[in-house]
């Protein structure tokens, strides 16, 4: 069981259990407390994404069904909340990878850009009373 947690947990993050009697049934609460907001991640969505993240785990039953069904039930909520960390982790690494991309294809663009605004020297200063339309390009089919 404790294998599980570790895989669930970061460096320094924690998970509290609480439990609690009423009557005769238990409340167990099992509360992950996970790092404060990554700094990586601005958009408010994203956190709440990583927050959902970190949900807690509360079961109330008498005391012998928890001895018997309670263990597979956690073991259950801890695999949920390691692959929902290993997807969350890996879409923030395309999300990233993505923006990378994205601000390399802008910067080749700007040069681009920038490159097409740039004059072309002319090449015959005879071309300047030329009528307008007269320089465009030609093919086989066209009829000029």
């Amino acid at each position: 069981m404790f294998a599980q947690f570790e895989t669930i947990l970061g460096d320094g993050e924690r998970i509290d259990f609480s439990i609690c009697r009423q009557g005769n049934r238990l409340t167990v609460l099992i509360q992950p407390c996970f790092n404060g907001p990554d700094p990586g991640i601005d958009d408010p969505q994203l956190q709440q994404v990583r927050a959902a993240l970190s949900m807690p785990l509360c079961v109330t039953d008498m005391a012998a069904n928890l001895d018997r069904d309670f263990p597979a039930c956690l073991m259950q909520y801890v695999d949920v909340v390691s692959d929902g960390k290993s997807v969350f982790a890996e879409s923030m690494s395309r999300i990233r990878e993505a923006a990378k991309t994205a601000n390399s294809l802008t910067t080749a663009s700007t040069a681009n850009e920038k490159a097409a605004q740039m004059p072309k020297k002319a090449e015959d200063d005879d071309n300047d009373t030329a009528p307008v339309g007269a320089n465009l390009p030609t093919d086989s089919k066209s009829l000029f």
